[in-house]
């Protein structure tokens, strides 16, 4: 007796879908590591970002030395890394749509049509994510 075979779905880089017919156990075990490999990114990011990010404000500083004194400039990183830190306690999606909307300059609206979500699922997200980052900070 043949095992019943379930379709998996993926897409391409170009947009288009492929479709692949496998056996549940491996349905299954390509979940569970699609899991694993989604949230080692997540841990990487958060360490990953801030490094980059640091790095890029030292670059900006030697290539613009006139800008900032140096007590300005290590003011600065310590403000974002504040910042950094506090991101860092709000969800991905929050995350990602601050970034979305305040970063790539997008609508509620134009974040919600990528998401699949409503509107004012995205507004919420954002305000509440505005509101926590106040509290974080204001410490």
């Amino acid at each position: 007796m043949d095992k019943p075979l379930v379709t998996i779905k993926y897409k391409t880089a170009n947009g288009s879908e492929i479709c692949v017919e496998v056996s549940t156990p491996v349905k299954e075990l390509l979940e569970q590591s699609t899991r694993q490999i989604q949230s080692q990114r997540r841990q990487d990011r958060r360490y990953l970002d801030y490094a980059d990010f640091i790095d890029g404000l030292t670059d900006a500083a030697m290539r613009y030395p006139d800008q900032n004194n140096p007590a300005d400039l290590v003011i600065k990183m310590e403000s974002y890394k504040r910042l950094h830190l506090a991101m860092n306690q709000l969800s991905e999606a929050q995350r990602r749509r601050l970034h979305l909307h305040f970063v790539n300059d997008l609508t509620h609206r134009q974040i919600a049509e990528m998401e699949g979500v409503n509107r004012a699922t995205v507004s919420h997200s954002i305000d509440h994510a505005l509101k926590q980052l106040y509290k974080l900070l204001a410490d």
